[in-house]
């Protein structure tokens, strides 16, 4: 008997639901074997080009997928996971294992390759997506917010409020304050409410919300975000960090930028790389200062430090 490929979704097979249509699921199995389907838990496969051609996130997304798949609808996504699913930025690497809310009473805290987080409240705050559940976009900054370090709480909490349409300092700290207070915190009460206060939907990445949390740490002025420059009425450039008084802006140049930018038809390498030297000439030749910095310069700050020093942010 052939494989019903017509069943896959997402690029997924399920013998449970194959076997309640009536198909025999040796063959897949035997596919698995082959190396034609990856088996992501007991009884679920997803096709092996899919998983190859996946990113980290659409991985744990799969495996989200596959995990629910085994346990049901009722399944409560968290953490990390919930992020993945949710389209939130997550500081950290995409893990392996899927997270879960489960009751306190329940006592697990990893079986069946998932992690289990322990909470009285499994229902709040949470929305269906039909295949399962997921804590919503401010529900999951709190508790990373709470169980993780600040500047995790940071990434997730700016995309949860960028996601919320809050678009600048202040804006939303009330809604996460308030998820909090539902959730009766148990743990990490006072960095969600560090986190809130700091958190700012006009950073357009994790790169952005790190490097604020770098530049506070190292006692620089709070930069304007995404600024418009303009030179006698004409546009230069749109900024990431914007400090107008030193006449000092700041790049943080990730991937996710370029790439976004070679989207457009037509558009190479090249162009994108051009286009970014002629924008910063600009910059320059109407009397401001230019920095950027990586991902490197987050996890080795003292570049960052430097440039800080040399443009006056600093002392």
């Amino acid at each position: 008997m052939e494989i019903p490929l017509h069943l896959m979704n997402d690029g997924m097979l399920v013998s449970r639901q194959l076997e309640a249509r009536g198909y025999d699921t040796r063959p897949l199995r035997r596919a698995a074997a082959g190396g034609r389907f990856t088996r992501l838990a007991r009884g679920v496969y997803v096709d092996a080009r899919v998983w190859g051609a996946a990113t980290r996130r659409q991985r744990h997304v799969l495996r989200c997928r596959a995990t629910a798949a085994r346990l049901g609808t009722d399944l409560v996504l968290a953490g990390p996971s919930a992020a993945a699913v949710l389209g939130l930025a997550y500081a950290r690497q995409w893990p392996d294992a899927v997270c879960a809310l489960n009751s306190v009473a329940d006592g697990t805290r990893r079986r069946g390759g998932v992690i289990w987080w322990g909470h009285d409240d499994c229902g709040s705050v949470v929305r269906d997506l039909g295949w399962a559940r997921v804590t919503d976009p401010y529900r999951t900054a709190v508790e990373l917010s709470a169980r993780e370090s600040f500047v995790a709480g940071v990434v997730t909490a700016d995309s949860a409020l960028r996601a919320k349409g809050h678009r600048g300092a202040g804006d939303g700290e009330d809604d996460l304050l308030a998820t909090a207070e539902t959730l009766r915190l148990r743990r990490g009460a006072r960095r969600v409410a560090r986190v809130a206060s700091f958190a700012n939907g006009l950073s357009e990445s994790a790169g952005e919300s790190w490097t604020r949390v770098v530049l506070a740490d190292f006692g620089a002025p709070p930069p304007e975000l995404q600024v418009d420059i303009l030179d006698e009425g004409l546009w230069l450039a749109r900024v990431d960090f914007c400090w107008p008084s030193q006449r000092v802006v700041l790049e943080f140049d990730g991937e996710k930028k370029y790439r976004a930018a070679l989207r457009a038809p037509g558009r190479s390498v090249e162009d994108v790389v051009i286009e970014e030297k002629r924008r910063e000439d600009r910059l320059r030749a109407a009397g401001w200062t230019v920095l950027r910095i990586v991902w490197d310069d987050l996890r080795e700050p003292e570049r960052l430090r430097r440039l800080l020093r040399r443009a006056g942010l600093i002392a």
